[in-house]
């Protein structure tokens, strides 16, 4: 997804990924669109091998700053802020780096069968008797308990 920003009556491409399960695939994302837009081979031969080489100092930093804060697994989503020479020249201006944490809000657990339900409620009902016998609980007080 590109977009552009207002900088001080100037505008600046921006492309903005999506949310990737590893910033690892980020950088693999963004990789992908850097060379599908700046090392192509519309492009003199001498800018292409200048954007490569400022392509591979911007994604160093990037790795050594996920590298630091331990996060080459963590989601995130990567914008790069850049400008477009008059040859097709690649000037990155900044990278925002958004480092993102999957936690789940609920688990469910559907049974399709009856007798997966059966053996579930079975297991459950075991695992209360014995936490029941633990606290020192009569299977009477734990009956009076569920009335």
């Amino acid at each position: 997804m590109s977009s552009n920003i207002f900088i001080v009556g100037k505008i600046m491409p921006t492309q903005r990924f999506r949310i990737t399960p590893t910033s690892r695939g980020a950088l693999f994302r963004a990789k992908r669109w850097f060379y599908s837009i700046f090392y192509t081979k519309d492009l003199p031969a001498d800018v292409r091998e200048n954007n490569k080489k400022i392509w591979v100092d911007m994604a160093s930093r990037l790795v050594e700053e996920i590298n630091k804060r331990n996060a080459a697994d963590k989601p995130a989503r990567l914008t790069i802020n850049y400008e477009s020479g008059p040859r097709g020249d690649f000037i990155p201006l900044s990278v925002t780096i958004e480092l993102m944490e999957i936690k789940p809000v609920e688990t469910l657990t559907i049974y399709l069968s009856k007798d997966e339900e059966k053996k579930k409620l079975k297991a459950d009902f075991e695992e209360m008797i014995k936490r029941a016998k633990e606290l020192g609980m009569s299977l009477e007080e734990l009956k009076e308990m569920i009335k």
